[in-house]
């Protein structure tokens, strides 16, 4: 996502994924996964709104392919 914290040391943590559950792997840097997503603002709304971590890349990348189509999350 273009919204990351900047981590100094760039230690990776695991992250249980609010929405589904997973565990997956977050870099709190410019070099996670994340980080080469392009997220609408409506996405990044939609998630500041309701969540305090990151989600997987499997929740995020649904969400912004439901942001694509107009599809309501």
């Amino acid at each position: 996502m273009t919204n990351f914290i900047e981590h100094k040391g760039g230690a990776e943590r695991a992250v249980i994924c609010p929405v589904c559950k997973e565990s997956f792997t977050c870099g709190l840097s410019s070099t996670c996964w994340c980080a080469t997503r392009t997220v609408p603002a409506e996405v990044k709304e939609y998630l500041a709104d309701r969540y305090e971590t990151c989600i997987c890349s499997t929740c995020l990348d649904r969400l912004i392919e439901q942001a694509g189509t107009g599809e309501s999350a």
